[in-house]
């Protein structure tokens, strides 16, 4: 939803319009707000998967991280958003390119539907 949002254009002088009728900038609006409700999804949903997917003696370090992780992210956002004086499609592109490559990545995650919690490493 965040790279969908620089692939739409926008009318020149359409920014300013704050209450006018500029469909392409309320599709954008829609595609920013659909990315940040899919990434306050995904936020939630590590803590559900990190406690399945490691063992006890593993678990509390591995939540820590993974904690530590989306805190890292969530203080990095403003400083990505300030990267829109050098570009305005910069932040978003970088937010959906990022949200792309995590999002490939944990396809290689294993499965934990039906498997017993692990005890030991």
């Amino acid at each position: 939803a965040c790279v969908g949002v620089n692939l739409v254009p926008v009318a020149p002088g359409c920014e300013a319009a704050a209450e006018g009728g500029c469909a392409n900038l309320r599709v954008r609006n829609g595609l920013a707000l659909a990315g940040k409700f899919m990434m306050a999804i995904t936020f939630s949903g590590v803590f559900i998967y990190a406690s399945e997917a490691f063992p006890s003696t593993l678990r509390s370090r591995a939540m820590g991280i993974s904690s530590l992780s989306a805190r890292v992210g969530g203080v990095s956002a403003p400083f990505v958003v300030l990267l829109s004086e050098v570009s305005p499609a910069l932040p978003m592109w970088i937010f959906g390119l990022v949200a792309l490559g995590t999002g490939i990545v944990s396809v290689r995650l294993p499965e934990t539907l039906g498997r017993k919690l692990a005890d030991r490493v």
